[in-house]
């Protein structure tokens, strides 16, 4: 009986050195040798698990996929549901949005007065957005003066994006190389343009004063950023940023007892006193932070307020650009990336194809112009701030288009059509 105990211990330590020896084996295999194929373009959801580098193009090593801090991510649909999703969302916004701006007509603010008339500008719009991005060393920002921030780039550090030009496919839609801040100007006549949103569309702020002024302005960070004058003649112009991350209809600040969130700040500014002293609005909202279903209502409730308060408002709107993550990286403009490659993008980015298309449906209801700008952006991972900030760009950079772009917009809006 001794005996034959003695050996099924012996056995048994035998099996279990086995397997601690395949154990620590595994685990002291070099990741880099066991990197899964890339998988096939089933339409099945993909794996969160893949690493990143397998799956952009301007990845230089690999990195970890940074976390989805989002509850609203699709990340988990397949590309068949995916598809459906976008679908049934925008043809509910657009629903919704005809439902409450069915009497607005033409884009009110501009000459563009008739349906057909707003309906064939539009289409120039859309024209600029579609192209490519080519080599070049074409400024329209030759000097940035404003916030420090985004001119930290240096070519030492990175590519800065001045090396290229935002082309449009279409020679029936050309782009002037430069801006006429006199003709600029002369179409604004003296109305004042409010620019409301996120931390982005505070960039966009220090581009228009850069573009339309040649020196520095006071400005407190983007919580506290007052009025610039932006054109001395004909008549005096001013432009102010308001930080609003959702577009809501807040007319005061939640301060919750001395502890107000950081993460998203409501600045009010649909207030009678605000939307008169503003003929010009210039609109976006942040990365998905709510539903679709709340980010249709809110954005309808928002316009509904704007139109009726002031129906004659200028309503511009700004669409939402990815990120691209480990941005430092990247050296050069890519493609336009695949929805599956969408798919797996963090922070909510995600989700904004989805979200820009249905922004379109209300914006264009209620008589406003929907600017594409994230076509244009989406595709340069390089020329961001880099570091921590792989969301806004380094002026002068890729940004500069947004620029040369809006100036056509607002030269279009007023007709001016000697020089487009």
């Amino acid at each position: 009986m001794w005996h034959r105990l003695h050996w099924v211990r012996f056995v048994v330590y035998v099996g279990l050195a086995v397997l601690i020896y395949h154990l620590v084996s595994a685990f002291l295999t070099p990741v880099a040798n066991v990197h899964p194929a890339r998988p096939s373009p089933a339409d099945v959801a993909p794996s969160k698990h893949r690493d990143f580098h397998f799956d952009y193009p301007w990845y230089r090593q690999p990195h970890p996929r940074p976390p989805n801090l989002t509850h609203y991510s699709t990340g988990e649909l397949s590309r068949t549901e995916r598809a459906r999703l976008h679908k049934h969302a925008v043809n509910t916004a657009r629903q919704k949005a005809l439902e409450v701006f069915y009497e607005v007509e033409g884009i009110p603010g501009s000459q563009k007065r008739t349906a057909l008339q707003a309906a064939a500008f539009r289409k120039r719009v859309d024209c600029w957005h579609k192209g490519t991005w080519v080599r070049g060393k074409q400024q329209v920002i030759r000097k940035h003066f404003q916030d420090p921030t985004f001119g930290v780039c240096t070519k030492k550090q990175k590519q800065d994006g001045t090396d290229y030009i935002w082309k449009p496919s279409s020679a029936e839609c050309p782009l002037a190389p430069t801006v006429d801040t006199a003709a600029w100007c002369n179409v604004l006549r003296g109305r004042h343009i409010l620019v409301i949103g996120d931390l982005v569309q505070y960039q966009l702020h220090d581009l228009f004063l850069d573009a339309l002024r040649d020196g520095p302005t006071v400005c407190f960070g983007e919580l506290n950023c007052k009025d610039h004058t932006i054109c001395a003649e004909p008549e005096d112009t001013r432009m102010r940023y308001l930080r609003n991350d959702v577009l809501s209809t807040a007319r005061r600040i939640d301060r919750a007892q001395g502890h107000p969130s950081g993460s998203k700040v409501e600045w009010p500014f649909v207030t009678s006193n605000v939307l008169n002293a503003y003929p010009i609005l210039i609109l976006n909202r942040a990365p998905v932070l709510e539903s679709d279903e709340a980010f249709t209502d809110g954005l309808i409730e928002t316009l509904r307020t704007i139109r009726r308060v002031q129906p004659q408002t200028l309503i511009i709107y700004r669409s939402t650009p990815i990120g691209h993550p480990y941005c430092d990286d990247a050296t050069q403009p890519i493609q336009d990336l695949t929805d599956e490659q969408r798919q797996r993008l963090p922070y909510g980015w995600s989700e904004l194809s989805r979200r820009n298309a249905m922004a379109r449906e209300i914006i264009e209801a209620a008589g406003g112009l929907y600017v594409d700008l994230a076509a244009l952006t989406d595709l340069r991972p390089d020329g961001h701030v880099g570091g921590q900030d792989c969301l806004r760009y380094c002026i002068p950079g890729p940004a500069d288009a947004w620029v040369q772009i809006m100036y056509h917009v607002f030269l279009g809006l007023e007709d001016a059509s000697s020089i487009m």
